[in-house]
């Protein structure tokens, strides 16, 4: 999950933003949507859109996440790919309980990001907790790095591209709340 989101990150020219000071902002500007529709293409296929493309206005951060875990090989038994990221969360949280669960959703003082956990915002207004799991807007990022003091995650639909975000993290390495980003999980990623 992390090489191959790494990969499309070098793919889409490398964009960053740095929400580390106050307000996020971009340091590099990427490769945009418009110019790599049939990418964007590949990953609205993995959630069975495929009339879907960088060249309509349909977010597609939920599609680039299903499509990187997907593309990693994880089994569908243990990962649901959608087209929104609080369905996949929702099914997450309820396979959590089983012995084997592949991720596991933490709230964000429980759990210190680590490589290849996935952080989730609500977004929007729309309120999602894990206690509340309402099916709104959302985003989740897949963790590349954890450095001291910040974590770099990488998404789709991030400023239209597939961006590497720096969030801040406290001095015990929980993230720290940021107006621009209301996290609401950090979800452990189990798998070898």
């Amino acid at each position: 999950m992390v090489l191959l989101a790494v990969q499309e990150w070098f793919r889409f020219g490398q964009q960053t933003i740095d929400f580390t000071h106050g307000a996020p902002k971009t340091e590099i500007l990427g490769v945009q949507e418009r110019d790599a529709p049939e990418r964007i293409n590949d990953y609205w296929k993995s959630v069975d859109r495929p009339a879907l493309s960088g060249l309509d206005d349909a977010p597609w951060s939920a599609a680039f996440i299903s499509w990187d875990i997907a593309s990693a090989g994880v089994a569908r038994d243990l990962f649901c790919p959608d087209a929104r990221h609080t369905i996949y969360v929702e099914r997450m949280a309820a396979r959590a309980r089983q012995p084997d669960a592949a991720f596991v959703p933490h709230h964000l003082d429980a759990r210190a990001p680590q490589v290849g956990d996935i952080l989730c915002a609500s977004r929007a207004g729309g309120g999602t907790t894990l206690e509340n799991l309402n099916r709104g807007p959302g985003h989740c990022d897949i963790v590349v790095e954890v450095r001291p003091r910040e974590v770099h995650a990488i998404g789709g639909n991030v400023g239209d591209s597939v961006t590497r975000s720096v969030f801040p993290l406290d001095d015990h390495g929980f993230l720290t709340p940021i107006s621009a980003r209301t996290f609401f999980a950090v979800i452990e990623n189990r798998l070898p």
